[in-house]
């Protein structure tokens, strides 16, 4: 009994060495969640934001796309969905042509390009030193969304090989 009495400490020096590494397993297995849920809603938002502008971008067949018109409503939408957030996402978009039609030599393909920029704040402690982008002080991670969408034109009939 006597022996028992003088060991009473050990568990709670083993725990206060083993929580903190056990604490911070947990708070990188909730972040990566929290990152991937971010993600996905970069993700979704670049794929809207592309499909915006494919729609926006013509206004009459065979057209040369308008890029100011695509950003202008891009935007738009970006403020819908993000509201007060919307100032820290980033949003670019590009036009490239990809090629000619074969039957129709004035009809071009066109793709836009939209980027999206997402800040994800890392809440939980420790975290920031591992998987936030530089500068790591900030505790934020910086995520990419990158979408190309075929813009959608009509043809005249008049077009003419």
């Amino acid at each position: 009994m006597q022996f028992c009495k003088k060991r009473g400490g050990q568990v709670t020096v083993e725990l206060m060495l083993i929580l903190p590494v056990f604490m911070l397993l947990i708070f990188f297995v909730l972040e990566y969640g929290n990152i991937a849920y971010h993600t996905i809603i970069a993700n979704h938002a670049s794929y809207e934001f592309a499909r915006i502008g494919s729609l926006v971008a013509v206004n009459k067949p065979s057209g040369r796309p308008d890029r100011s018109v695509m950003t202008r409503k891009i935007n738009q939408a970006k403020q819908k969905v993000f509201g007060s957030k919307s100032g820290s996402i980033g949003v670019t978009v590009k036009v490239e042509t990809t090629g000619t039609d074969p039957m129709y030599k004035r009809h071009r393909h066109e793709d836009v390009i939209v980027t999206v920029t997402y800040p994800v704040h890392l809440v939980f402690p420790g975290t920031s030193y591992i998987l936030a982008s530089e500068p790591r002080r900030e505790g934020i991670r910086r995520i990419q969304a990158v979408t190309r969408m075929p813009i959608d034109k009509a043809y005249l009939s008049s077009d003419t090989k």
